[in-house]
């Protein structure tokens, strides 16, 4: 696929962030489309596959350009959504183009497409991964957050290839739980996360459920956030069970790393 052809559906870009990649300041690229229907997701306007807008890679470049000339304001570049490994051959020509302006990379993913997620990471082209790891990894707990159907069984069994994968190919990878009311905030629900992956991630963040955006569930629009101390609580809980690099991410205090006692 030759650049001048290719074509991203996107929900938009953000030109500077400081706090999708800590450490970086990075440009945000919104991928439009999803697999998944998490009913905590707040940004559900990316859901539907023909959400978004069709662009060519040429904007991308020319918001890149803006960003790095004459002074350079960017140390890396973050995809997300949505979902981008559903636009597979978009991402990997994006990707080439921001390494051309030599910044770093990162993929935040479902990693529910192991087929798709391993021809972006085995071009060499992505620095980091964001994996969302929504539930357990097993298909019961895993279909009663994404509410797919049929798939589930797949879906669980390719979250597990991608921790393996990066493992393999020395990706850092941080690995992030959305702890919402009454879906994803009992404590043995975390303890088996954390469970099934230890050794395969380098960082554990457990993200303050925020009900401010465009939230999917009507009904979960309506309760409050859990509480910062609920969230101390269950990084506590990830590391007893092995986890050794836990942060917390609420919406007024940012993340923030939790040690046992």
């Amino acid at each position: 696929m030759g650049g001048d052809d290719v074509k991203l559906r996107l929900g938009g870009i953000t030109d500077m962030s400081t706090i999708d990649w800590y450490g970086n300041v990075s440009m945000v690229v919104f991928w439009a489309g999803c697999n998944l229907r998490c009913p905590y997701c707040h940004n559900s306007t990316l859901i539907p596959l023909d959400s978004g807008t069709v662009v060519g890679l040429d904007l991308l470049d020319e918001r890149l350009h803006q960003s790095m000339d004459p002074v350079p304001s960017l140390d890396a570049v973050v995809f997300t959504g949505g979902e981008p490994i559903l636009q597979t051959d978009a991402v990997i020509e994006a990707a080439k183009l921001v390494k051309s302006y030599g910044l770093k990379l990162m993929l935040d993913t479902n990693g529910t497409v192991f087929k798709d997620v391993e021809r972006i990471l085995r071009t060499g082209l992505v620095d980091r991964v964001a994996l969302d790891v929504k539930a357990p990894l097993n298909p019961d707990d895993f279909r009663n957050i994404s509410k797919v159907l049929d798939v589930y069984g797949s879906y669980v069994a390719s979250i597990m290839g991608t921790l393996k994968l990066c493992k393999e190919l020395g990706i850092p990878i941080e690995a992030r739980t959305t702890v919402a009311p009454g879906l994803s905030d009992d404590e043995e629900f975390i303890r088996q996360i954390a469970r099934d992956i230890k050794g395969l991630c380098e960082v554990y963040y457990l993200q303050q459920f925020d009900n401010q955006g465009d939230v999917l569930s009507p009904e979960l629009k309506t309760k409050d956030p859990p509480k910062k101390e609920d969230l101390i609580r269950l990084a506590r809980a990830a590391i007893e069970e092995g986890l050794d690099n836990v942060h917390i991410k609420t919406r007024f205090d940012g993340l923030e790393m939790i040690n046992k006692w």
